[in-house]
């Protein structure tokens, strides 16, 4: 029986992490504040030493792992679209555990070099489909298999990003982030029950790879055939999982983003931000002024937007 994740979850996993990952920085810009007519807070996690936020769900995983075992895993085994892989290699090469990943072959050149610059073993499939079925069946192996967004330790890990957002800036009017998967934005959902239980949380996911959004019309679980087709190559997902999806049922609402908006906004956040901001990090953005285009009674509102990647040249 699956538990049911609350606010202390993510608590407690962020004591587990704390001193293996970065509390990145919350920033403000001027320019966008204006441009967008809200007070807008970026959480920069694309400022993470693996490059991304999927670093929390990554250590909080294995560190579970170890306090349920007395030792950490004999070897793991991941399938990513890239951030994922990224991070458990990184957190695999700091405790010494072998890693193997499996990955579509028309992935991000760079996080697959980043992911067998930290020491991981990757095999490049043709369909995403073959790289999940690959994964899971490792584990007959003895591989220890974390899925990148289904299982609670993961997403109690991504939620510490806005858990530590909100402990700095106080309550939200709403928080946006990307939804591939889903584990960061229910992590989102949890963290934000005690720091700002009123604010609305919203998933951004691109229109081409919305599977999320048209799982929420048809009320059951939509699944992509093959790897849908959008420069947001972090949420490149096939299907959110069972797990994820009945707290994504509770969520404000799930926004579908354009490839055009999309490009737009990652080069402006490029231009204002002056760092690496990744296609997928920019779904927040746009899904924060999309919102507040049609909703122009919420302009001047305090907004949380997760920057969750940078893993671009």
């Amino acid at each position: 029986m699956q538990k049911n994740l609350t606010f202390n979850d993510v608590s407690s996993a962020h004591s587990r992490i704390k001193n293996h990952i970065k509390n990145t920085p919350v920033i403000s810009n001027k320019k966008l504040n204006e441009a967008l007519g809200a007070e807008v807070f970026f959480k920069m996690d694309n400022q993470q030493e693996a490059g991304s936020f999927k670093a929390r769900g990554a250590f909080n995983a294995i560190l579970t792992y170890q306090e349920k075992h007395g030792k950490f895993p004999e070897k793991i085994v991941v399938q990513s679209s890239g951030n994922h892989a990224t991070a458990i290699a990184f957190a695999c090469k700091k405790f010494g555990i072998p890693a193997l990943i499996y990955m579509i072959r028309n992935a991000s050149p760079f996080k697959i070099a980043a992911a067998k610059n930290f020491g991981a073993e990757v095999v490049l499939l043709k369909k995403r489909s073959e790289v999940n079925r690959m994964a899971e069946e490792k584990q007959k192996e003895g591989y220890f298999f974390i899925h990148p967004s289904s299982g609670e330790d993961v997403i109690c890990g991504q939620g510490t990003a806005t858990f530590e957002a909100l402990s700095e800036i106080g309550k939200a009017d709403a928080i946006f982030t990307p939804c591939g998967g889903g584990g960061l934005v229910v992590g989102s959902f949890l963290a934000a029950q005690k720091f700002s239980p009123a604010a609305k949380i919203f998933g951004c996911e691109p229109l081409n790879a919305n599977d999320v959004a048209i799982s929420l019309r048809e009320g059951k679980i939509f699944h992509f055939e093959d790897t849908p087709n959008t420069i947001a190559d972090g949420a490149r997902t096939l299907a959110i999982s069972e797990r994820c999806f009945g707290y994504v049922k509770q969520l404000a609402g799930i926004l579908e983003i354009s490839e055009e908006e999309i490009f737009f906004w990652q080069k402006k956040l490029v231009e204002e931000l002056q760092q690496k901001i990744e296609p997928t990090s920019a779904l927040a953005i746009a899904g924060a002024a999309q919102y507040l285009k049609k909703n122009p009674e919420k302009k001047n509102q305090k907004i949380l937007v997760v920057i969750s990647g940078g893993n671009v040249e």
